[in-house]
């Protein structure tokens, strides 16, 4: 079910912190797309849009993502959603043809899970690796601050 919507580009770009640019080259780019426009032909996003937009930026922020690896995860996303309504459109009857659709439907949707998880783990082992080694820098650091310390006349 989509939101009528609600959001002006500039109302939803100061929300998200970016700028109403940075909401057309999303647009470009076929990351964020308006869910309508005006008669005019200003565009406008709905509640769903402002969320879609929040992942976008959780994706790029907190996970360091490029857009290209933003696209694959917004397109695995609504590929998921996609997936999400057939299996509920699918009447609840126990025969073996809606539970063959309803199967189909699972295993795409633990696939893509599991792809998404994977890329997710990869990012995840870098920025992992990276803080590890700033730790021990800093580790290191604090070791050789320590030998500085030591009084004048302990140096052994």
């Amino acid at each position: 079910m989509t939101s009528e919507p609600e959001y002006r580009i500039g109302d939803l770009a100061r929300e998200a912190g970016v700028s109403p640019r940075t909401l057309r080259y999303y647009e470009e780019l076929g990351l964020l797309v308006p869910s309508g426009h005006t008669d005019g032909g200003e565009r406008r996003y709905s509640a769903a849009d402002k969320r879609y937009l929040n992942r976008i930026i959780e994706c790029k922020e907190l996970l360091g993502m490029n857009l290209e690896e933003i696209k694959d995860v917004v397109a695995t996303m609504t590929r998921l959603e996609q997936l999400r309504e057939l299996y509920r459109a699918e009447p609840d009857m126990g025969n073996d043809q809606v539970n063959s659709k309803r199967i189909e439907i699972l295993e795409e949707a633990l696939a893509e899970r599991q792809r998404l998880l994977s890329r997710l783990d990869e990012k995840l082992a870098r920025l992992t690796g990276l803080r590890d080694q700033v730790l021990g820098d800093a580790q290191r650091c604090e070791e050789l601050l320590g030998q500085f310390r030591l009084p004048l006349g302990d140096a052994s």
